[in-house]
Parts: C-alpha cells; sequence; structure tokens
C-alpha cells in the first residue's frame, strides 16, 4: 500500500536495551522474557517517533491547513473503517485472482508431454502431473 519512500525499518533499540537491562538485573531468563518483552513492546512506538515526527508538522497548501503526511499521500487507514474494509476487499479479490491465473499457467506449463511409438506410428501421450490435477 505505501511507496518505497514512506516504508522505514523500525528501531527496535530502546526496547532492546531495556530488554537487555532487565536480563542484566535480574539474571533471570523468565523475568526477562516477561518484563523485558513487555518493555520491548511498549518501547517500540516511542522509539520510532523521532522518524515520523516531522509528517506531523503542519503545512499551509493553497489556503487549507494540512500536516506532511496528508500533503504526501500517506495514509494510515485504521482497522474497522470502511476504508480498511475497501483495502482487504481489494487485496482478497486481488490474490484470489492471482491465485488463479498462476495456476492456470502452472497447469499449462508444468504437464510431461511424451512421444509414445505405438502401432499407429508415433503418438502423443499427455500425462497431467501437477499437484492439483
Amino acid at each position: 500500500h505505501y511507496p518505497i519512500n514512506f516504508v522505514t525499518p523500525g528501531i527496535m533499540l530502546p526496547g532492546a536495551l531495556m530488554l537487555d537491562f532487565t536480563l542484566y538485573l535480574t539474571r533471570n531468563w523468565l523475568v526477562t522474557a516477561l518484563v523485558g518483552g513487555g518493555f520491548f513492546g511498549l518501547l517500540f512506538y516511542p522509539g520510532n517517533w523521532p522518524i515520523f515526527g516531522p509528517t506531523h508538522l503542519p503545512i499551509v497548501v493553497e489556503g487549507t491547513l494540512l500536516s506532511m503526511a496528508d500533503y504526501m499521500g500517506h495514509m494510515y487507514v485504521r482497522t474497522g473503517t470502511p476504508e480498511y474494509v475497501r483495502h482487504i476487499e481489494q487485496g482478497s479479490f486481488v490474490s484470489m485472482l492471482m491465485f488463479a491465473v498462476w495456476w492456470y499457467l502452472g497447469k499449462v506449463y508444468c504437464t510431461a508431454f511424451f512421444y509414445v511409438k505405438g502401432k499407429r506410428g508415433r503418438v502423443v501421450q499427455r500425462n497431467d502431473v501437477t499437484a492439483f490435477g
């Protein structure tokens, strides 16, 4: 859904540091997994704020106040909204369509052909050896 210039790697450093710090203090794998894992999950989103902070700056475009993300066309569609449902339905349709297209191409191109010498001369025998018949 996003162009490549909107896709950034997530910064996991704050959560990983808290995970290591929890292991250093407790020296217990179970406590580290529970408490440090919680810190890791909680600090992932705030750790990425410096990346996305500039996209929330206000700008005026042709007399309209927008955020930089709106002006660039960066969409963050929340789940449960009609826009999200439309995205999911479109993705499901494309997925089913591509499955049918690639299944047909596999059936056409992955079929074994033989030439069998019989009483009538050379006869083409077709054995369908695809996974789904």
